[in-house]
């Protein structure tokens, strides 16, 4: 069974992997879009209220530079777009 400890350990790796993959997508276009599926992955809603996971994502984008704004579809689905600074 995972504690906070080990999500939060097995977050940050899955982050970078994360930023990585966005930073390079970044190079070849000027946004990058993490759909409902890949957000999911990195921040579950199971273990995050809908406002920490923006403030989260947030965090994450400004500190690899980027601005991110959320987007959810008529279906609620939730997007974020990524864009550098």
């Amino acid at each position: 069974m995972d504690t906070r400890d080990d999500f939060q350990a097995d977050q940050a790796l899955a982050l970078e992997t994360l930023a990585r993959h966005i930073q390079w997508h970044l190079k070849e276009r000027p946004f990058y879009i993490v759909f409902e599926d890949e957000i999911e992955r990195y921040w579950p809603m199971e273990k995050f209220a809908d406002s920490e996971r923006e403030r989260q994502i947030q965090a994450f984008a400004e500190s690899h530079g980027w601005n991110a704004f959320m987007h959810k579809t008529d279906f609620d689905r939730t997007r974020a777009l990524f864009l550098p600074r």
